[in-house]
């Protein structure tokens, strides 16, 4: 009888470890973690709701622990078995052995997640940088014109509004300050 929930347990645990890394491998079900989501522009995270506690649950008990736990916990039960300990040292050790594997793929889901990179984009980092007009830049911040500007290590077009005389198209630029609105205030570079 618990030869068979074992055999059960970690075939379908089995079954959802393969089903999972398959789906990555071709690109299906990337970032299921919701907690890492909702960053605003310069990286907060927004907590709606949800206690230290239970989200530290929550973020433990994911299918990708779940199925490990299934399927360890399924294959000690097997190998226990056949050894031939008794029924209690057999269930004992198998979810021992479901638990810890469950801590340590949560411990290394955690560990990967503090790796990746949120991509949120600080204009704060580019005060100090070079840039070039895309569009005109009015006179004495009399309206916006369009920068590119080279940020955390990608290009990206942006506001920008000048103290000054108006600058013209394809003239090149340095970002001074950075207003609240997410708009950079340039002027000519010499």
């Amino acid at each position: 009888m618990m030869n068979t929930v074992f055999l059960y347990t970690a075939a379908i645990g089995g079954s959802f470890l393969v089903l999972q890394f398959l789906l990555l491998l071709f690109g299906v079900g990337g970032d299921s973690d919701g907690a890492h989501g909702g960053h605003a522009l310069h990286g907060h995270a927004d907590d709606h709701g949800v206690g230290h506690d239970q989200g530290s649950l929550l973020r433990l008990l994911s299918l990708q622990t779940v199925a490990t736990f299934a399927t360890f916990f399924g294959l000690t039960g097997l190998g226990c078995e056949q050894l031939g300990w008794s029924p209690l040292s057999v269930a004992g050790t198998a979810v021992l052995v479901g638990g810890a594997s469950l801590l340590l793929v949560a411990r290394a889901m955690r560990a990967l997640l503090r790796l990746q990179s949120s991509g949120t984009l600080d204009l704060g980092n580019a005060v100090g940088q070079s840039a070039n007009v895309y569009l005109r830049v009015p006179a004495h911040g009399n309206g916006c014109g369009r920068v590119l500007v080279a940020v955390q290590g990608r290009t990206v077009e942006c506001r920008a509004v000048s103290r000054g005389d108006e600058i013209p198209t394809g003239a090149p630029v340095r970002v001074v300050d950075r207003t609240d609105d997410e708009v950079l205030v340039v002027e000519p570079r010499v």
